[in-house]
């Protein structure tokens, strides 16, 4: 069953490993980022990374709707994690039974604007997510679990 999904471009760290992980009891973690499905240096790190009691599973967003029957079908507690918009916007229409997509970190670069202390989107991102919107998806912004969540469909 998959209980949250988030973008977030550090992918694993600490408010994964550690927040969201425990707060949701996770039990299986999906990555779907094209750059580290290719990447075994990345993998591993990822892998190193993940708390032993923990699945890890690495896609590609093209792997991921490969593998939608089965992702969709997990019994397993599962939380979805992408690197970026992009690839939501792309697999996320597959999901089922998922109506919520928590933004948890996309990083300020060029051309972005910002929507929270951890949130900056390029407009390109801004129609992706307003796509989402449209799907039904509520987006919200909350970087860890005992932190204020606040929606992302209401500014975009």
């Amino acid at each position: 069953m998959i209980k949250i999904i988030r973008i977030d471009h550090r992918l694993l760290h600490g408010q994964v490993i550690f927040a969201w992980t425990k707060s949701q009891g996770i039990e299986r973690i999906i990555v779907i980022d094209n750059q580290t499905a290719v990447d075994d240096f990345k993998k591993m790190s990822l892998k190193l990374s993940k708390p032993a009691d923990i699945k890890l599973s690495v896609f590609s967003d093209e792997q991921a709707i490969e593998r939608m029957d089965k992702i969709n079908a997990l019994k397993d507690t599962t939380m979805i994690i992408f690197g970026n918009v992009a690839e939501t916007a792309k697999v996320a229409p597959h999901f089922t039974g998922v109506t919520e997509i928590n933004y948890g970190g996309i990083p300020e670069r060029q051309d972005t604007k910002k929507y929270s202390n951890a949130i900056y989107l390029t407009p390109k991102e801004v129609k992706e997510s307003q796509q989402l919107k449209q799907l039904g998806f509520k987006l919200y912004m909350q970087q860890v679990p005992t932190s204020k969540r606040e929606s992302l469909n209401d500014v975009i």
